[in-house]
C-alpha cells in the first residue's frame, strides 16, 4: 500500500468532495481489483476522520 502523507489532512469541503467523485467515475472503470480495495480502504478512512471530526449535538429529547 502507497505510504500515507505525513502532512495532516482537512476534511473535504462539499465541492471539493463533488469534484472527487466526478473524477472516480471517469477512473474507476479502468482501475485493477487491487487499485479499487486500496481506494475503498482509503475512502473508508477518509469518512471515519470526517465523521470523527465533526462535533456531537446531545439531543435533550431523547
Amino acid at each position: 500500500m502507497p505510504a500515507r502523507s505525513a502532512r495532516p489532512t482537512a476534511p473535504l469541503s462539499d465541492a471539493e468532495a463533488e469534484t472527487l467523485r466526478l473524477q472516480l467515475l471517469e477512473i474507476i472503470p479502468r482501475l485493477r481489483r487491487h487499485h479499487l480495495l486500496d481506494l475503498a480502504d482509503t475512502l473508508h478512512e477518509a469518512a471515519r476522520e470526517r465523521r470523527d471530526g465533526e462535533p456531537r449535538h446531545f439531543d435533550v429529547r431523547v
